[in-house]
């Protein structure tokens, strides 16, 4: 069976001495453009939703930049960073590690807030690294006791090139772990509890599933400034998910 094939393929992936990628015509996987990204090749596999559009790529002032329907991208993703899920769509993707500088504070309103963006706005123009998207918006349970005690926001590297590891104040820029999230794309105006409706979605989603199970809490990527149209802005909800009960072949 094709999800069986794909639950082995990550199984490789997430081990760290594999490059490997899923299987071709099993998902899309994405090339890597730079001697400087993962090893590891990101994929991304469309799992259900009903797309308002597909995703489409054009050429933007400095790479390439994308669109589905009434939404598209601002800036440059991330190289090696998976391609945007168009609103509707439900997709099972891989990340491979990243760089990218985050900024903590404790808070339980949600991974959506904005408390984050002047401090990582102020790093990346101190020391001249062009703004990317999406950005990531995350929530954590830093003493494992069942309650969400932490909130993050991220700007992320383009590459690695574009400064090394360590603290920049409050500020701490970190190589991310590579992880699989289940995703669904989203259009409209994001505000800071629109979030969840979409979340219920994808956990509706995984308890029909016995080969992906939850693998921690939710997270959010925006991909447009405030300046972009209320109906015209794109961003995910995602769910960190791990190969479950590999299913039997027929």
């Amino acid at each position: 069976m094709p999800l069986a094939i794909v639950v082995a393929a990550v199984s490789m992936l997430l081990s760290p001495d594999d490059g490997a990628c899923c299987p071709e015509g099993e998902c899309v996987c994405i090339a890597e453009s730079s001697e400087e990204s993962s090893k590891a090749t990101p994929w991304v596999l469309r799992v259900g939703g009903e797309p308002e559009g597909e995703l489409v790529e054009r050429e933007g002032k400095d790479g390439t930049l994308y669109a589905a329907g009434l939404v598209s991208t601002e800036t440059n993703i991330p190289v090696g960073y998976p391609v945007p899920t168009p609103p509707g769509a439900i997709e099972v993707k891989f990340y491979p590690s990243i760089r990218r500088a985050e900024f903590s504070n404790e808070s339980t309103a949600g991974p959506t807030g904005s408390f984050g963006f002047f401090p990582l706005f102020q790093h990346i123009s101190k020391n001249e690294i062009a703004m990317t998207s999406p950005v990531e918006m995350e929530q954590a349970d830093t003493d494992n006791d069942g309650v969400v005690d932490q909130s993050t926001m991220a700007f992320l590297y383009h590459t690695t090139d574009d400064g090394p590891t360590g603290e920049d104040g409050l500020v701490k820029i970190v190589d991310t772990e590579p992880r699989v999230w289940l995703s669904i794309g989203v259009r409209g105006a994001r505000e800071a509890n629109d979030w969840q409706p979409q979340a219920d979605r994808l956990l509706a989603w995984l308890d029909t599933q016995v080969a992906w199970v939850r693998d921690g809490q939710a997270r959010v990527l925006g991909y447009n400034g405030p300046y972009v149209p209320r109906d015209e802005q794109w961003w995910e909800v995602q769910i960190p998910v791990k190969p479950g009960e590999t299913p039997k072949a027929e």
